[in-house]
């Protein structure tokens, strides 16, 4: 299993960016640092999931308590659409946020500077890095992208070199000032070749665009305090999702019997119903609150054929880093394998335009969607969890899933990440073979239950998680 013991460590989706983030460690920078170093990488390697056209969000654990930013991005000014289905439609592409991130976290964080820690993603752009073999699949099953992503991404294969001497431009400019990307002659520029491939968009829905801190919402599970993001982040349906299991006591049963995986397979189906309904930008989401009332859970539970426990007395590409006092924790995304495939400064611009619906979270100008990144910790005494992940929609299964095995199979986290996992993705029932019992089809292992990296602290270091289902490494400083 890709996990790594120390006083401090790193774990993400690619080898390259956690290397540079043990090393900004290494170097003495703080998690912050590492993370946003990773962030970068993974910008430069892993196009296709995530980078400085796309949304992000931050939670952290630091000496002063909890932290949190939502760099979410929101329409534009001129965004004026019913509903939005083809996932290349330009009008999918919002104002992206992953930028106003790195300014927030340099501001308030940061021991080194942007400058010097975005110089390694700067250097794999402009003097180039082999293609690896999750870029190379992503370029070769997109489908109906448009010449822009053609010019740039068309033909790569795995082991090609691929140079990106125009986004090392950009970056070396966000280096030196990250509100350039917003408001000055690069914005300009960027708004421009959007525009020209026929998104919506004017400098003025950059210029004013700014993410913001938010609170994390929290549950409890057993001896566990659980937080999460808030809307329009869906973290807090992962919550909903864990309160069930708890209430239900179906985690009493075999990790793969058949009545527990059914009663999950019910209880997602619930939790996405009330997603649906009350997750939007955070102007319209009122009442979310609701869903983590223990009546209300135990009253849909009720309804809906599983019995709640009788009462007592009275859960894209995901980076984490722990210094022996931070631990960080930044999720980013472009929606679907490159976004809407507009490139502009061989830049994927994202199609988070794809997470409106309806009622609060209907599409309309400057107007946040519904949103899939979130980030789950888990606290008791003497120990911290965080669990995240590229799942897009899956999510709360898949995070709820590994906190499970980690909470009431007494897995170690690593383990947890390791274990067989299931997930419901809309009509299609996906099952790693591994779960045993009645489940002899599928693959052993497979991305497509998602990919997580995890940490974990202890009174003695860190234990860091990298999913085997990914090309992703955890590393650890001694």
């Amino acid at each position: 299993m890709p996990s790594a013991l120390g006083r401090k460590a790193v774990a993400s989706q690619n080898y390259l960016a956690s290397y540079f983030g043990a090393k900004v460690l290494e170097e003495g920078g703080n998690a912050f640092d590492a993370v946003i170093a990773m962030s970068a990488v993974l910008s430069v390697v892993m196009p296709h999931t995530s980078g400085l056209g796309g949304d992000a969000f931050l939670l952290a654990k630091t000496p002063e308590g909890l932290v949190a930013y939502n760099a979410s991005g929101y329409s534009p000014k001129n965004f004026f659409v019913r509903e939005l289905r083809n996932p290349r439609d330009p009008k999918t592409v919002m104002v992206p946020g992953l930028v106003d991130l790195w300014a927030w976290v340099e501001r308030r964080f940061m021991r080194k500077g942007l400058e010097e820690v975005l110089k390694p993603a700067i250097r794999l752009a402009s003097e180039g890095f082999l293609v690896g073999k999750s870029l190379a699949k992503a370029v070769s099953e997109a489908k109906d992208m448009p010449r822009s992503w053609q010019e740039v991404y068309g033909k790569l294969r795995s082991g090609d070199q691929l140079k990106l001497k125009e986004m090392a431009e950009v970056l070396k400019v966000i280096s030196k000032d990250p509100r350039e990307f917003y408001k000055g002659d690069l914005a300009v520029d960027i708004v421009n070749g959007l525009a020209e491939q026929g998104v919506p968009v004017e400098l003025s829905d950059f210029m004013e665009f700014r993410g913001f801190e938010v609170k994390p919402i929290s549950t409890t599970y057993k001896d566990f305090t659980l937080y999460e993001l808030p809307p329009n982040s869906q973290g807090v349906i992962t919550l909903e999702v864990l309160e069930m299991v708890e209430e239900s006591n179906v985690n009493s049963k075999p990790y793969n019997s058949l009545e527990r995986i059914n009663e999950h397979l019910k209880i997602y189906a619930l939790a996405y119903e009330d997603r649906d309904a009350y997750v939007a930008d955070p102007r319209y989401a009122d009442g979310f609150e609701t869903l983590l009332d223990k009546d209300y859970v135990r009253e849909r539970l009720t309804q809906n054929g599983i019995v709640p426990r009788e009462l007592g007395t009275k859960d894209t590409t995901f980076m984490v880093a722990g210094d022996g006092e931070n631990e960080v924790a930044l999720i980013q995304s472009l929606f679907h394998n490159f976004g809407s495939g507009i490139v502009v400064k061989q830049i994927p611009f994202n199609n988070r335009g794809l997470g409106f619906g309806w009622g609060k979270n209907r599409p309309e100008p400057r107007k946040r969607p519904s949103h899939t990144l979130s980030i789950l910790m888990a606290e008791r005494k003497g120990e911290t969890v965080i669990i995240g992940c590229s799942a897009g929609e899956l999510r709360p299964q898949v995070q709820t899933q590994v906190f499970e095995y980690y909470a009431d199979y007494m897995l170690e986290i690593d383990e947890a990440v390791y274990a067989p996992r299931f997930v419901l993705r809309g009509a299609t029932f996906v099952v790693e073979r591994r779960l045993g019992g009645i489940f002899t089809a599928g693959d052993y292992m497979t991305p497509e239950v998602g990919i997580v990296q995890a940490l974990k602290k202890t009174d003695n270091g860190y234990i860091a998680v990298a999913d085997p289902r990914s090309e992703g490494v955890a590393l650890s400083l001694a």
